[in-house]
């Protein structure tokens, strides 16, 4: 049986360790191992009864690991995986309780939350993370290391770019086009394209911010 270890301690951590145990694979194919964090005591009188066992730009995986990264912000992801990807670690995608349609493809490591709904023919980039209650429509595209927030709706069609963030209560109208590493701001209702790097908040989204280029890795 595989042991997993979740990459990041905080809260997002936890969330995730919380929806791991109760995943049906839980205790069938695999278990939970503990945490890789640099800050080795941040669990300290929280009452988690896991350990923190390595830091996870150091750690050396074993026989047997596979691994979840519990990272939010999207560079950060990428910059916490690649070491042990480096190493041929395997990430596993979770997905519990969501509401799958046929012919759906999710990349490794990602991570679905409870009562996401995705639509025909979405497919999910690798380390892409998709938070509870949202609605993805028939022929979405979510590029690598995505993260997408609670209670989104993106409509059919859309493609969204590698490294961005769509914040909670979102509205992506469908057939559009948001760049890499674009920001969709909380509540936002985004009905024309968004250009690469650029932020947008308001109904209707307006771009406040800009980069020149996207954010090299």
């Amino acid at each position: 049986m595989q042991q997993v270890l979740i990459i990041g301690a905080g809260g997002w951590g936890r969330e995730v360790l919380a929806q791991l145990q109760s995943d049906p694979a839980h205790g069938q194919a695999w278990t939970i191992g503990g945490f890789l964090d640099s800050r080795t005591h941040i669990l300290d009188d929280l009452g988690v009864d896991l350990p923190i066992v390595g830091d996870p730009m150091s750690y050396t995986r074993k026989e047997g690991e596979a691994f979840v990264c519990a990272v939010g912000d999207p560079r950060a992801r990428h910059h916490y995986v690649q070491p042990l990807l480096a190493q041929g670690a395997k990430f596993i995608a979770i997905r519990t309780n969501v509401y799958m349609s046929p012919r759906v493809r999710i990349g490794q490591g990602c991570f679905l939350c409870h009562r996401v709904q995705l639509s025909p023919d979405v497919r999910l980039g690798e380390f892409a993370n998709v938070h509870s209650n949202t609605m993805l429509g028939h022929d979405v595209r979510i590029g690598a290391y995505s993260q997408i927030g609670a209670m989104v709706f993106i409509g059919g069609g859309t493609r969204i770019g590698a490294f961005t963030t769509v914040h909670p209560h979102a509205t992506i109208l469908p057939g559009l086009r948001i760049g890499e590493g674009a920001t969709v701001g909380a509540g936002a209702v985004v009905v024309k394209d968004v250009p690469a790097g650029a932020t947008v908040f308001g109904n209707p989204a307006r771009i406040v911010f800009q980069k020149d280029t996207p954010q090299d890795l």
